[in-house]
């Protein structure tokens, strides 16, 4: 079945074809051979693409596709096709960042006023037993920081957020 996701704020579609002992993911206009094997029942697989073996774990919700790999947590929204119809569509904000499912945060490198570069670790949350670094989709200056060290977040809830980007004429 073909499905539309968004990842990273593009709208892509996608689907998984099955021929005998083969699979075949379609990305847009790419087609991708690979093998999803399932490793156990806490949401580990094993993915294979170019003979490369990848371990992931896959958590999913009501609205989205949680995974994580190499140390990363990867979101991957569901998007019913009828509201793209319209051409409206969500894009994440470069000033908040939010939490891809719930989960505590372990650590914190930054604090409100502090200045942060594009690409710095802010942050490390743990979500399913596996630790994510947090990092700044921009430069600016921190705003806010709700969570504390060993404190709980909710899956969407805002971990960060930045200082609006000033607007330049």
């Amino acid at each position: 079945m073909r499905r539309i996701l968004e990842l990273g704020g593009e709208k892509t579609p996608i689907w998984l074809a099955s021929t005998g002992s083969t699979q075949v993911l379609h990305v847009g206009d790419r087609a991708i051979p690979c093998a999803l094997e399932k490793v156990s029942g806490n949401g580990a697989y094993l993915l294979e693409i170019d003979g490369k073996q990848v371990p992931l774990r896959i958590a999913v919700d009501e609205e989205a596709t949680f995974i994580h790999f190499d140390g990363r947590a990867y979101e991957i929204g569901r998007v019913d096709p009828a509201e793209t119809l319209d051409g409206s569509g969500s894009g994440e904000s470069r000033d908040q960042m939010v939490a891809p499912m719930p989960g505590v945060v372990v650590s914190l490198s930054v604090a409100p006023g502090d200045q942060v570069t594009e690409g710095q670790a802010l942050m490390v949350i743990e979500s399913m037993k596996l630790e994510t670094t947090i990092t700044a989709p921009r430069d600016g200056i921190v705003a806010e920081v709700p969570f504390g060290t060993g404190e709980g977040f909710g899956g969407k809830d805002v971990l960060l957020q930045l200082e609006p980007e000033e607007e330049t004429d």
